[in-house]
């Protein structure tokens, strides 16, 4: 189905269309899509009236205009705009992923449109997580004997690596030299296959593919908005976690134990400082949960929705 926001054609997913309350699924990425998250918005659509969607850029929702003013603050408004053109008063949210970050930024902006918050192993800090990424790669990155591989993934977990826009390209060019798809996906309790065949890639072509390429160099890219004195904006690249520390709405953190996106540092910052949090590890999972471990996410979620 598909929604109009700001002249955009949105593509979205609705299940459990009769409940009352309602959960929005954010997706990672930047440029994830949707699609893998199919069967859990089918089994919480039992409980919860679930909306999913392809976010601007992404797969079978409208591409970005080359020339088009795009940024995490837009995104929030879309999620706005959407929430008000669903009619919907209130909503709860769960990021998965980059999704996290959409999430925190939207409860910022917007906190009286929030019900609860689900944060599905979140990066909420770029950098940290990348440093993260390289050291859990770092074993098979030295078994490939490939000198530029392994500079770059030396030059990624040193400490004072403060790369800048370039935290995401050197990151997704380390991730090109993994060969095991599995942990290149940051996979534990199922097979790269296995992932792969929980989700319908049906009728998505190449060009629909290559559309999350442009969406990730937009979000990049995003200069001081327009009538903006301040000359800053939120980027992915910025610290997220402080934000949360405003928050009083509840906060479910899931968490893979063999996730390496999100940190032991952001796990355990959430955990010492910011209130009314729950936190769930899932001993089998990587950064999929929902897909490694189906049903335990299903009851997690159904169990905080309705405290």
């Amino acid at each position: 189905m598909f929604v109009d926001i700001f002249s955009h054609k949105m593509y979205y997913e609705l299940y459990g269309a009769e409940h009352r309350n309602t959960l929005l699924y954010l997706h990672g990425g930047p440029g994830a899509s949707c699609l893998d998250f199919v069967n859990q918005g089918k089994a919480l659509g039992e409980k919860v009236r679930v909306i999913s969607f392809d976010q601007l850029g992404v797969l079978r929702s409208d591409a970005i205009g080359e020339d088009e003013d795009y940024s995490m603050e837009y995104q929030v408004e879309m999620l706005e705009e959407m929430r008000k053109s669903f009619g919907i008063e209130k909503w709860s949210i769960l990021g998965h992923s980059y999704g996290g970050m959409l999430a925190v930024l939207y409860t910022d902006m917007y906190p009286d449109s929030i019900q609860r918050i689900i944060l599905e192993c979140p990066s909420l800090w770029f950098e940290d997580s990348a440093k993260s990424v390289a050291e859990y790669v770092s074993g098979h990155i030295e078994s490939l004997a490939h000198q530029e591989a392994r500079e770059l993934c030396e030059k990624i977990k040193a400490p004072d690596y403060h790369g800048g826009q370039e935290v995401p390209i050197d990151l997704m060019t380390l991730l090109g030299y993994v060969e095991d798809p599995k942990l290149r996906n940051y996979l534990h309790g199922i097979s790269a296959e296995e992932y792969w065949r929980s989700m319908d890639t049906s009728g998505i072509t190449d060009e629909m593919w290559a559309k999350g390429e442009g969406h990730l160099k937009k979000l990049l890219e995003a200069g001081p908005a327009q009538g903006d004195s301040s000359g800053k904006r939120v980027t992915m690249l910025d610290n997220f976690l402080p934000m949360l520390l405003k928050t009083n709405l509840p906060i479910l953190l899931i968490n893979g134990k063999y996730d390496p996106a999100c940190t032991k540092y952001q796990t355990e910052y959430l955990t010492k400082n910011v209130r009314n949090l729950t936190r769930v590890v899932f001993e089998n999972s990587g950064h999929f949960p929902r897909i490694e471990e189906p049903e335990k996410y299903t009851s997690t979620v159904f169990s905080f929705l309705e405290a």
